[in-house]
């Protein structure tokens, strides 16, 4: 290589730009690229440097979703017609856009219809996308912010907006046991707070007009219910068991 290759390598090295350094010395030492203009060797230099932080990225999102061992994705779902699943909104879904316009998805089905899969495989996506991603279940994202609720003011208020700055947060099964009446405040002030900021994947077995009465509180539930759906995409699963 000549001196000003070399020192072009060099300052990427520097500002730890590794593989367009990489990507430097084999376009500079092979024989046929000898007569590629430099433009269209840094931006192939360029271009891999930032697949690799995009992968790099994504990697990291994956292991804060804790998704990083996850089976779930988009293009391992089933769409056998008993499942009614229409792939044209899974597609528009696994594109992100809803996360743009911070809309929500709201998975329903029975136990084993695979709505928990489809909704991990849609923060998988978003992950891939370079969005911050959480996984809870319903009960433990309550018992942990009612338990800093009544113990801990501050340390609760910390965590209610940790979970709300997420741009996905998928809460699985939603409501599989009815709420303490303390649990009911804590769901609305944290819908409340991602309202219009954010997303939020919901996964449950219980139909949107049964909310309510689980709840218990016709009125809070009705807010709740309100800041989940008025911008939302709702997949119906039905079909067997798959597990």
């Amino acid at each position: 290589m000549k001196n000003s290759e070399k020192n072009l390598v060099l300052n990427f090295e520097k500002l730890g730009f590794s593989i367009i350094s990489s990507a430097l010395i084999e376009a500079f030492t092979s024989p046929q690229m000898q007569h590629t203009p430099i433009d269209e060797v840094l931006l192939e230099a360029t271009n891999e440097e930032l697949e690799y932080r995009k992968g790099s990225r994504a990697n990291r999102l994956l292991k804060m979703a804790k998704l990083q061992n996850s089976v779930a994705n988009i293009d391992q779902i089933e769409y056998s017609p008993q499942r009614n699943l229409d792939k044209l909104t899974v597609d528009r879904l696994a594109t992100c856009e809803y996360i743009k316009s911070h809309s929500n998805v709201i998975v329903i089905g029975a136990a084993g219809t695979g709505k928990t899969f489809i909704a991990k495989a849609l923060a998988y996506s978003a992950c891939e996308e370079g969005f911050r991603s959480k996984v809870v279940s319903y009960s433990s994202l309550m018992r942990e912010l009612a338990h800093h609720y009544k113990t801990n003011p501050l340390k609760y208020e910390k965590r209610l907006r940790y979970y709300s700055r997420f741009p996905l947060l998928l809460i699985d099964d939603w409501l599989c046991q009815a709420p303490e009446k303390q649990w009911v405040n804590i769901l609305l002030e944290l819908m409340e707070c991602r309202y219009d900021e954010s997303s939020t994947i919901i996964c449950t077995q219980l139909p949107i007009e049964n909310w309510p009465p689980v709840i218990g509180n016709i009125a809070l539930a009705e807010a709740i219910l309100s800041r989940i759906t008025a911008a939302s995409f709702t997949l119906r699963l039905h079909g067997p068991n798959l597990r």
